[in-house]
């Protein structure tokens, strides 16, 4: 009874917030809707992007030479007053590991293969209104124990489809207000972005934009899209909710650069942690500072969490500093960076309290392309040196060394989801070893080339469902239109 209370509480408490979201959001819609200014000026080719959605190809100059892909990024309508922009993103992936998941479940030895095309449209009446739909198809071959859940299999469906309607103000501001299935992709993915694994990720709701010289502003109320493997199967996952704000402000010409702000209401469940199964309603209140001075680039992160995890406080943080020195005018061309990152984990199981850092819907692939740690209960150094040997052609070199942040909590995945069981007091996780090469022919034509390492350190060696190191190797050729 007194759980049913809890979770009823927490029921209303979630359509209240979404209740005033929608009202703030039409609001919102409304009010800037007075000062609507119809015609303006196309804006600047972005060229290709992760996110189509934000993709924007203006009219061909006359006489300018065009390819295939010229072509359909822009084809006018309605005499000029309007576009249709067409495009495609496809991938053919081979990928072999020796003990993958450190020898966990069914393994594969002689590899797989991994094949995902993007196509899409993008449909402007005018400059106000505005339809687009992104539709995916991921699945793959020849893997021992067929596809991982989620992450590999999705025959057919929208990953995007949506509708908006925007307009300029008489001080050139741009407000958007977009209705359906979307992705959320912002800042550097350690919070909410794509995730860039076979089977991408969406959700459905609303979203209002508002962008105003420098400054950007999103407002968002969304559930998650559950991945189902058939054929336009996916369904909304009412068990995940997402709202809130992403403030970014940029600098020009100034040291500090880029400023991110940013709250995230989510609410989970059932979710699991070391300490238990439950219900999770969780607030993030963050800020990303970025720097740019000459050859010198940095990144400073800072988010914190609250909330509440089965009814009872939760109290989660993340730190994050990366520096970065490019070498110009010098053979070779090398980029160094260093990264320390921490977030924490559970001070102690057998309290009420939930200490362990949610990394809410991060990119598929963060720390290393062996997806195996998240970014929860984790302190890490991560260092990368990267060349150019030859033009197009460039060589990446990455070192990661994982500890737990607590020695009461356990092990999680990329996505937050939970991996190891705490099991000893060893705080070292293992190290990864990346080598990338890259060559780019063209945008439209780019091969991947990678092979990894991840060598168990005293808490993977003490655990016996963890039995080996794991090594991979993928190529991937990936073609844009």
């Amino acid at each position: 009874m007194i759980q049913f209370s809890v979770l009823k509480a927490g029921s209303d408490m979630q359509s209240t917030f979404y209740r005033r979201i929608t009202i703030f959001l039409f609001v919102s819609f409304l009010f800037f809707n007075k000062n609507i200014q119809a015609q303006i000026k196309d804006s600047l080719k972005t060229g290709y992007l992760l996110d189509a959605a934000e993709e924007y190809w203006p009219a061909h100059q006359p006489g300018e030479q065009k390819n295939f892909s010229d072509k359909i990024n822009h084809i006018p309508i309605r005499g000029g007053k309007g576009f249709i922009s067409m495009g495609g993103y496809f991938r053919e992936m081979y990928e072999v590991y020796d003990n993958y998941l450190w020898g966990r479940g069914p393994q594969d030895n002689d590899g797989y293969f991994l094949h995902r095309a993007i196509v899409h449209a993008d449909f402007r009446y005018n400059k106000n209104i505005r339809v687009f739909a992104q539709a995916q198809s991921s699945f793959l071959s020849g893997r021992n124990g067929g596809a991982r859940p989620v992450q590999d299999l999705n025959k057919l469906a929208f990953d995007q489809i949506f509708g908006e309607y925007s307009f300029y103000s008489k001080n050139k501001s741009h407000y958007s207000f977009r209705i359906g299935k979307q992705a959320l992709h912002y800042g550097v993915g350690s919070l909410l972005d794509i995730r860039e694994i076979n089977v991408r990720r969406s959700f459905f709701g609303m979203k209002f934009i508002a962008e105003f010289k420098n400054t950007k502003i999103d407002l968002f109320a969304m559930e998650l899209m559950k991945t189902n493997p058939g054929f336009f199967d996916d369904k909304i996952d009412e068990s995940q909710k997402i709202a809130g704000t992403w403030i970014t402000q940029t600098f020009p010409r100034k040291f500090f650069n880029r400023l991110d702000a940013r709250y995230l209401y989510t609410h989970r469940n059932p979710v699991k942690f070391a300490q238990g199964l439950g219900t999770e309603d969780r607030h993030t209140i963050g800020a990303a500072l970025d720097f740019l001075k000459l050859r010198w680039s940095g990144h400073t992160e800072v988010d914190v969490q609250f909330g509440k995890f089965n009814g009872y406080p939760i109290l989660a943080w993340k730190l994050v500093q990366t520096l970065t020195y490019q070498f110009n005018n010098v053979f070779l061309k090398p980029a160094w960076s260093i990264q320390s990152a921490m977030s924490s984990g559970d001070r102690n199981l057998t309290d009420s309290a939930l200490n362990t850092f949610n990394p809410i819907y991060p990119r598929g692939i963060y720390y290393g392309y062996i997806d195996n740690v998240g970014s929860a209960n984790l302190f890490l150094i991560h260092g990368k040196i990267e060349v150019e040997p030859v033009k197009k052609v460039k060589l990446t070199a990455d070192y990661f060394k994982f500890w737990r942040q607590s020695v009461a909590d356990g092990l999680y995945a990329t996505g937050g989801s939970f991996l190891v069981a705490p099991g000893s007091d060893q705080r070292s996780v293992g190290s990864i070893i990346d080598i990338l090469a890259s060559y780019t022919y063209s945008s439209h034509l780019s091969l991947r080339g990678i092979v990894s390492y991840f060598k168990r350190g005293p808490f993977l060696e003490q655990d016996p469902t963890t039995p080996h190191d794991i090594r991979s190797i993928s190529i991937a050729v990936i073609v844009r239109v």
